[in-house]
This record gives structure tokens, C-alpha cells and sequence, in this order.
């Protein structure tokens, strides 16, 4: 099995599905609820466990009934989470979410960021690929280190903000920003022109950009492609681009080459947009390899 470590955040999430997100402070009432799990590492750490992967999760979570809501949703997923602290004295990270009828999402979260202070204790467990995120930047340069030290892929999930990240950015093999990440960072609306920028600054990493139903623009040694998404019903898209990445690590790891990682990423995150709630259509081999035999992007 391929060894996957996933490093950053994790959350609960309660989610309240709406038929058109708020504008106004009035009350509002849900059509649907969901309190699950959820964060940037963590939805990809799940992604990659159900996709195959042998993945290890390295995080904070606090000394509450929500840090030990995460730990067992790892340890269910079949995770290792030896690389799980808890901190007793801080909250673990938490989000109130509304989908619309959409499936577009709105994000209020809380994270203590002295929960994400510190690096981790040096890293002495084997991988075949790393995946980081930006929420903690000090674990995400730790690891994505380590991944360059032992020569495997070593990915950034590089979401805004992006620049606090920086030791992270120098490090990693593979940059792949959200459209909000690459903007924030770049301070450039084109998504294309912006890809160029940050290339200029991380000339020896692979650089992408998701962009939602849209194609995914890639950079490498100058040349820009698109890599076209796979056209699906969206019900609920929080937590795709999570999967995307975890995924994409996924593959990589396994030997894949970029190309062929994103189209199955790309699959990975339409399939997850098919349901509302938490990990409810984060899919497993299987079903990904259904998809992609019957959908032509």
C-alpha cells in the first residue's frame, strides 16, 4: 500500500443545508443538518484512506468532546493517528457551514492559533507522499522538509492565506492552489498570469491551480494545459477541493504522473459533490474506477 501523510487541519463541522445562503440577520430555517468531521487535511487524509492508501495523520486538536469526535473518525477510517496531539488546554478547531440548493457553501470557522504555533517533533515515520496544508505552517514546512529530504512528492494545499506558508512553499514538489489561494497570493485576478507569477518565484515545483467545475490549469516548465473537470449534478461541494488534494498526493505517491493524478482527482471531487454532508460521498476505489469508465470529462 502507499503510505500517505497528511499534515494541517481538522475540524467538526455543523452543517445546515439551505435553499439560498443569508444576506440579511433575520432567522433562517435548514431543510436539512449534518455535524461531522472535517478541515483541509482531514477530508484528504479520508479521501486517500478510502481510495486505498496506507495514511497517517499528523495534526492538533484540543482537549474536548470534539478532538475525541476527530481522533475516532480517524481510527474509523482506518488512519494512524500516533502523529495526533492534543493539546488539553486549547479548543479543537471548529465551523458553522450552510450549503445552498447549489451546493455552493459559506465557511464561518474557529481555530485557536496557538494551537498551531509549534512545529512537530522531528518525523520519523516512513512515506511515500506528504500532503500539507496552509492553516498550519509550521507542520506543512516540517513535513513538506522531510518529503524533499527522502525524495517523494510533497504536496501544498495551498489555500489562502498563502504567504504565511512560505518555508512550506519552498519546500514543496507540488504546489496546487485554489483559485482564492493563488489570488491572495499572487495579487493577480487572471488565473493563468497568476500561475506564471508564482512559478517565477518556486521555479523547481509543479504548480496548479482548481479552479470548481472548472478545468484545472497546470504549469510546468513553462507551458499552461487544462485538465477538464467531470460533469456532475453538484448537491454539496464543501470539502471537494479537500479530496482533490488528497487524492492527488494519493496518486502521486503510487507513481502516477501529474496528469493522469489531477483527471482521477478530478473525478475524486466531482463524485464527493453528489451528496450533501460530511464524508457521505467521498468515494472508494471502486467507485472511482466505475466512474471513470462510464463519465468522459
Amino acid at each position: 500500500m502507499t503510505r500517505l501523510l497528511c499534515a494541517g487541519i481538522a475540524t467538526v463541522d455543523l452543517i445546515f443545508g439551505v435553499d439560498t445562503l443569508p444576506t440579511r440577520p433575520e432567522k433562517h430555517r435548514a431543510r436539512a443538518t449534518d455535524l461531522t468531521t472535517g478541515g483541509c487535511a482531514l477530508n484528504a487524509a479520508v479521501a486517500a484512506a478510502r481510495l486505498g492508501g496506507d495514511v497517517a495523520f499528523l495534526g492538533r486538536i484540543g482537549g474536548d468532546a470534539f478532538g475525541d469526535l476527530i481522533a475516532r473518525t480517524l481510527s474509523g477510517e482506518g488512519i494512524d493517528t500516533a502523529l495526533l496531539h492534543c493539546d488539553r488546554g486549547r479548543p479543537t478547531p471548529r465551523s458553522a457551514i450552510m450549503v445552498d440548493a447549489a451546493g455552493e457553501r459559506m465557511i464561518v470557522n474557529h481555530r485557536d492559533d496557538g494551537l498551531f504555533a509549534d512545529p512537530p517533533s522531528p518525523i520519523a515515520r516512513d512515506f511515500d507522499a506528504a500532503l500539507a496544508d496552509t492553516r498550519w505552517p509550521a507542520g506543512a514546512a516540517a513535513l513538506l522538509a522531510a518529503a524533499r529530504a527522502r525524495g517523494v512528492p510533497g504536496v501544498l494545499d495551498a489555500e489562502a492565506p498563502v504567504a504565511i506558508a512560505s518555508a512550506a512553499l519552498d519546500c514543496a514538489s507540488h504546489i496546487a492552489f485554489s483559485e482564492q489561494g493563488l489570488a491572495d497570493y499572487t495579487g493577480i485576478p487572471d488565473m493563468a498570469e497568476a500561475l506564471h507569477d508564482a512559478a517565477r518565484r518556486h521555479p523547481a515545483a509543479w504548480l496548479c491551480v482548481t479552479r470548481g467545475a472548472a478545468p484545472v490549469l497546470a504549469l510546468h516548465h513553462g507551458t499552461i494545459t487544462e485538465i477538464q473537470s467531470f460533469p456532475v449534478t453538484a448537491v454539496d461541494t464543501l470539502g471537494a477541493g479537500d479530496v482533490w488534494h488528497g487524492a492527488f498526493a494519493l496518486f502521486l505517491g503510487e507513481g502516477a504522473d501529474e496528469t493522469t493524478a489531477v483527471r482521477h482527482a478530478n473525478a475524486v471531487a466531482a463524485l464527493k459533490t453528489t451528496r450533501f454532508g460530511g464524508h457521505a460521498a467521498t468515494p472508494d476505489r471502486p467507485a472511482l474506477h466505475a466512474f471513470l469508465k462510464e463519465t468522459t470529462p
